[in-house]
């Protein structure tokens, strides 16, 4: 654990920040202002991926409007740039927050670090795979009795998946007003002693 800290302590830099925002924006602008409209002008939907809230109902909905095999390799094409920007997202995520840890060092901090917290971005990165891999399925034709399992598999993962990225948000905030406040309270200049200004 220490060394992979280390290793992240090694990297959350202004550069390694700014690499990781930048691949982050730029995924994340083509996927969504690029990708998901020719998606969307194939299928008449936009991509489950980016649906929220997604029912089961939606889903089923949505999957039998498709064309037999029409939307294949536009998703295919959306879901790999996505998944570049999750990844992306999740790595600024980690240097953001072990940045922000190493400016004002607690106790708070450290036991937060030692729990595991820098793992969460990763879980919403594993969610959004297996989501990913449960939407091919059906943009791919699914039918018979894996169906309806795979379309609630996706919906009730999709859910947690936002859950956690609003948790991620949540936290972000929490960490960035503790910093500040550290930083205040620190430059505060200490108070003087209240004795008697006359001498006795």
């Amino acid at each position: 654990m220490n060394s992979v800290l280390e290793f992240l302590k090694s990297r959350a830099t202004g550069r390694g920040l700014a690499i990781a925002a930048g691949t982050a924006a730029v995924s994340g602008l083509i996927s969504r202002l690029i990708l998901a409209p020719a998606y969307h002008g194939i299928t008449g939907f936009t991509p489950f991926d980016v649906q929220f809230p997604l029912s089961p109902f939606m889903i089923a909905v949505e999957r039998g409007g498709y064309a037999e095999g029409s939307a294949v390799a536009a998703y295919v094409l959306f879901a790999a740039v996505d998944l570049l920007y999750m990844v992306a997202s999740a790595w600024l995520f980690i240097l953001g927050w072990v940045w922000l840890f190493s400016k004002v060092p607690t106790r708070l901090f450290a036991f937060l670090t030692r729990g595991g917290i820098l793992m969460l971005p990763t879980y919403i990165v594993f969610l959004d795979i297996a989501t990913k891999v449960g939407f091919f399925r059906l943009v791919r034709g699914l039918t018979g009795p894996s169906f309806a399992a795979t379309v609630e598999f996706c919906a009730t993962v999709h859910r947690l998946k936002f859950a956690l990225i609003d948790i991620r948000h949540y936290l972000t905030a929490a960490f960035l007003l503790a910093v500040v406040l550290g930083l205040v309270i620190r430059q505060r200049p200490p108070r003087r002693s209240s004795g008697s200004a006359f001498p006795s």
